[in-house]
């Protein structure tokens, strides 16, 4: 029996559906795709339909910022297919977009060292020259917010990133950038999207011949030096003296993070050695997942700070724009467990969010017309400093730093950007970038943390005194993941479910309000009153314990992974009955909190399925 009449058989025995068989069928039989017949084979002589299905019965989407997922063979997996097609896609709208000299602007394009990486940057190379695009490439690894700032300096017209930033090591993908640096927005992401679904053939030339006629340009090494100085250039203060053990996590931080601290006069700078080579395994990380987020994604980095008795552990992500920090305990030294010596992206950003503009406003440098800019679902804590020292904040960013960046480029004239954050440890300073970046916090942070030092206190210190001063913040994440076929369809019903009958109560808390982004309406569950607020669109829903709304928790599907993320905070900001004799117990009564709001959350969600379903 050949493996197409394999593949036949299991159709009519309705073991793989119509659309993957179909799939399946074209990518054994069309010349285009017979470099991926072998794996094709394998996986059917395997017998793994699950793998099967999944790969071949859709397409894998060009979302708003482009293209992630695991690697294989299918249209529903990152390969050279998907990822040409992305390319054109870009180029093709390129081309119509308008935009004078567009041809010899180009396109920067880099990658990190992640498996494929540089096989996808190559392909995506050729596919923008052959389109009669410049097509510009790093001659190696670089940071993400590296090649914002690159696009920027050569005034190309767009830019690429293969990437799946902390993704597993089976996944990779393919993200768009825009002239102004950021990633793209509306409305040329629904315009690129329309693009790559209407494409119907790969424009390419041969990559080692468009290099040798100069039609496929290496970026000049000048622009590493440009970036490092701008980095450098942050700086608030000359502290330095302070233990600082740092880990790339097998990444591009080496290209970004350590010469900028190394630029910066950090003698006690100690890379960890492990992870200071470039493996898109990420051997040394539990689980291979390398995501400063996770604590245990710091283990590693943290036993050496042990040996070393360090004050600090800073960690970026494969591509660098991400910063993780773990800290001493303040009674067990580094001799805790990593989720205890971590601090959350929320945190580092409240830490660095206050420094930031104490440091500015002692240099008389603080602007008065400057903005500070976060997502919908990082801490209010943030908005409360940006008010506090007379900024405006811009606060109901959907979730992506690309809505930060997007603001950054609509500032007029007289407003000027200090700093934006989101939750999942981005971090900017000034808009140098359009992107976050692990080593604009690297540098702050450790600088911080030196300053402190000098006074004899800590960075845990510098963060109780904020609590103190604006209300004790507690933000929980929770993701519930729905694997399989049937996953993205009961994603969408859990949040019909809610939008159709939202809970009145979660964890025994009234809800007070609940603010739709997708209609951005906003109805009041106690008067029945509905408003329209501003701002972009998309499906996330918000749902208010407190009249201040400070207290809530944010329903939202992720765009890369098959799961829910809940965002749940809780603060003595808005519950003053919540306000204990002390900040600890103040931090025991809102931690219960939070964690009964997020298992309330939890029922409330599995009862919007049921609703929908039965």
């Amino acid at each position: 029996m050949t493996i197409h009449q394999q593949v036949k058989n299991w159709a009519a025995e309705n073991r793989i559906s119509v659309p993957a068989f179909r799939a399946i069928s074209q990518w054994l039989i069309e010349p285009e795709f017979v470099d991926f017949v072998p794996e094709i084979q394998l996986l059917i002589e395997n017998e793994d339909i699950d793998e099967l299905e999944d790969a071949f019965r859709t397409h894998i989407e060009f979302g708003t910022g482009g293209i992630r997922g695991k690697m294989g063979p299918g249209p529903n997996r990152i390969n050279l297919r998907t990822i040409g097609e992305a390319a054109q896609g870009l180029a093709q709208y390129i081309l119509k977009s308008g935009i004078e000299d567009a041809r010899d602007k180009g396109v920067v394009i880099a990658h990190d060292t992640r498996n494929n990486s540089d096989v996808f940057a190559r392909e995506t190379a050729s596919i923008i020259e052959g389109n009669g695009i410049v097509a510009r490439l790093f001659d190696g690894p670089r940071a993400t917010p590296h090649l914002s700032f690159a696009l920027r300096q050569t005034g190309a017209v767009a830019g690429v990133v293969i990437s799946a930033s902390h993704n597993p090591p089976s996944d990779n993908g393919f993200k768009a950038y825009w002239i102004d640096g950021g990633q793209v927005v509306p409305p040329h992401d629904k315009n690129i999207i329309a693009e790559v679904g209407a494409v119907k053939r790969l424009n390419s030339v041969d990559y080692e011949e468009g290099i040798e006629r100069g039609l496929i340009q290496v970026l000049d090494a000048g622009l590493d030096a440009q970036y490092i100085e701008k980095l450098v250039n942050l700086s608030l203060c000359d502290a330095r003296d302070i233990s600082v053990v740092y880990t790339p996590l097998h990444g591009v931080g080496a290209t970004s993070v350590v010469p900028a601290l190394r630029e910066l006069g950090y003698a006690h700078l100690r890379v960890v050695e492990a992870q200071d080579v470039p493996d898109g395994n990420f051997p040394t990380v539990a689980g291979g997942v390398a995501n400063p987020e996770d604590p245990g994604a710091l283990s590693l980095s943290i036993e050496e700070a042990r040996q070393v008795r360090a004050d600090i552990v800073l960690a970026s992500d494969p591509d660098a724009d991400r910063l993780g920090c773990a800290l001493p305990h303040p009674q067990k030294g580094w001799d805790a467990a990593p989720e205890d010596l971590a601090i959350n992206g929320n945190q580092i950003g409240a830490i660095l969010c206050y420094y930031i503009l104490t440091s500015l406003q002692e240099e008389n440098k603080l602007s008065d017309r400057g903005v500070v800019c976060k997502t919908i679902v990082t801490t209010d804590l943030i908005s409360l400093i940006a008010r506090d020292f007379g900024l405006t904040p811009v606060d109901n960013l959907l979730v992506g730093f690309k809505y930060i960046g997007d603001v950054i480029n609509n500032l007029s004239d007289d407003e000027s950007f200090v700093f934006g954050t989101e939750e999942s440890h981005g971090y900017l300073f000034t808009d140098f970038v359009r992107d976050k970046d692990a080593a604009v916090a690297a540098v702050l942070l450790a600088e911080c943390a030196a300053k402190l030092k000098r006074q004899g206190r800590t960075l845990r210190d510098y963060l109780d005194d904020i609590y103190r001063a604006f209300g004790y913040f507690c933000e929980v994440q929770k993701s519930t993941y729905r694997e399989g076929a049937r996953g993205n369809e009961e994603i969408a019903q859990i949040m019909n479910g809610l939008r159709q009958n939202p809970p009145a109560e979660i964890g025994g808390h009234k809800v007070v309000e609940v603010i739709d982004r997708q209609t951005n309406t906003v109805r009041n569950l106690q008067t029945g009153n509905t408003r329209t607020i501003e701002g972009s669109t998309g499906n996330v829903l918000a749902f208010t314990l407190t009249k201040e709304g400070h207290t809530r928790v944010t329903a939202r599907p992720s765009g890369t992974e098959p799961k829910i993320k809940y965002y749940v905070s809780a603060t003595s900001a808005d519950c003053a009955d919540l306000a204990g004799e002390d900040l600890a117990q103040t931090r025991k009564n809102v931690d219960q909190f939070a964690y009964e709001i997020v298992n309330g959350m939890l029922v409330s969600a599995e009862h919007a399925l049921l609703s929908v379903t039965s």
